[in-house]
């Protein structure tokens, strides 16, 4: 038996019991006529509750969004510089391959590579031209993105990734478009306005999309936007 299979069917246990309750009081109790409201009243409560029941079932539910604790924020902050560090460093073998998004080859004509951004924050990207001594026409390409977190949630499967494409010689990166995520927060506590701005306090991770380009050396890169990392 699954795992779903045993959730389902302990979250409809308090149903079945529920039932049998009904069950029971209809037809152990003997009801005379200035009760017969009060069964009806008791029926009509126990009803409701397994509709109530049956319907939270069968509602499809979202996955839960883990909210991570500021220790494990600074851990994610860490392995996102640690990338950052060993991806200018061309360190391959130490590159956390989780944050890999995809890779490509493409072949240029000429000796000009032409680096264009289509978005309003450019510096959410970056690219790290690994030189290669050949004389082919090759360009090849791999997309990363590291650990993205606000509020404590993660984001990195919320959000889309940077659209790469290649016009001719020229790589356009394109930005997402502007996404709207809404998040219920529920909770017993009572809070004073001071924990209320504590807790809330904005703790962000902020990840950023590299691209790892290894160019043939005789080829010149056109950066306007000064997109290249050093």
């Amino acid at each position: 038996m699954s795992v779903t299979s045993i959730a389902l069917l302990v979250g409809l246990l308090p149903l079945i019991i529920g039932v049998g309750i009904v069950l029971y009081l209809v037809k152990k109790v003997n009801f005379k006529s200035k009760f017969r409201l009060n069964k009806f009243i008791i029926i009509i409560y126990f009803s409701l509750l397994i509709a109530c029941g049956v319907i939270y079932e069968i509602i499809p539910k979202e996955t839960n969004v883990e909210k991570l604790s500021g220790e494990e924020l600074i851990q994610l902050q860490t392995e996102n510089n640690s990338f950052q560090k060993s991806l200018l460093k061309l360190e391959d073998n130490k590159l956390n391959q989780k944050f890999l998004k995809e890779e490509w080859t493409h072949e240029i004509k000429g000796n000009t590579l032409s680096l264009e951004y289509n978005g309003n924050d450019p510096y959410s990207t970056g690219v790290v031209v690994e030189w290669m001594d050949t004389t082919d026409q090759k360009i090849e390409g791999k997309v990363y993105r590291t650990n993205i977190n606000v509020y404590g949630l993660n984001l990195d499967q919320k959000l889309p990734l940077h659209n790469m494409e290649w016009t001719g010689n020229q790589l356009v990166i394109h930005e997402f478009s502007a996404q709207e995520l809404t998040f219920d927060h529920f909770s017993n506590r009572l809070y004073s306005l001071n924990q209320i701005l504590h807790d809330e306090e904005i703790r962000m991770v902020r990840g950023q999309t590299y691209i790892h380009l290894k160019v043939p050396k005789h080829i010149e890169i056109v950066d306007s936007l000064g997109l290249q990392m050093y």
